[in-house]
């Protein structure tokens, strides 16, 4: 199943990770350059300390971090065998060199991952489009595969999301330190 769904930024649209058709069906939707990678959203911290190779200063600088951040790990530091067997088996996996992984930061977010394990998601607009912030928008950019049912939103027609937000950061760590390396700020 395809997602829309509000986060503290924008609007996402996602899928679980085991769904590869529906990933494929994120880049078609989006009009998405398939030489771009998406990210993954994760339920909490402990997955980095269970399935990374970050060490504790690290995981404890994404704990105390004060803006919605997305996070660049090198593929080599990933220790989850599963999201690796599918990240190398997409038919565009040689883009994943690093990746992207974002924090669930609410109830939504978190039941969806307890139901479906990691989701691929990236933020709900056609590419180089300005970022969604409200239903309105969503309805009017993604009507007719919300009709079909090909997509669900997750929020009330109603809702809005403070579009003042400004997007993720995004960052690597440098070595093995809470030094990071900014891609967006």
């Amino acid at each position: 199943m395809l997602y829309i769904l509000p986060t503290n930024t924008c609007f996402w649209i996602a899928c679980p990770i085991s769904e590869i058709e529906n990933y494929k069906k994120i880049f078609e939707i989006k009009k998405r350059d398939f030489r771009k990678p998406i990210a993954i959203l994760v339920s909490d911290f402990n997955y980095f300390i269970e399935n990374t190779k970050l060490n504790f200063e690290q995981i404890n600088f994404l704990k105390n971090y004060n803006n919605p951040f997305t996070i660049l790990i090198d593929k080599e530091k990933i220790l989850d065998k599963s999201l690796l067997e599918i990240i190398n088996n997409l038919p565009n996996s040689e883009i994943y060199s690093k990746i992207a992984f974002r924090v669930a930061h609410n109830f939504m977010h978190k039941k969806l991952i307890r139901l479906n394990w990691l989701l691929f998601l990236t933020s709900a607009n056609i590419s180089n489009n300005p970022e969604l912030f409200d239903t309105i928008s969503i309805k009017k950019e993604f009507w007719d595969i919300i009709e079909k049912e090909e997509i669900k939103v997750l929020a009330h027609w109603d809702f809005c999301i403070n579009s003042e937000k400004k997007s993720s950061d995004i960052f690597e760590f440098e070595g093995e330190n809470e030094e990071v390396v900014y891609f967006r700020k």
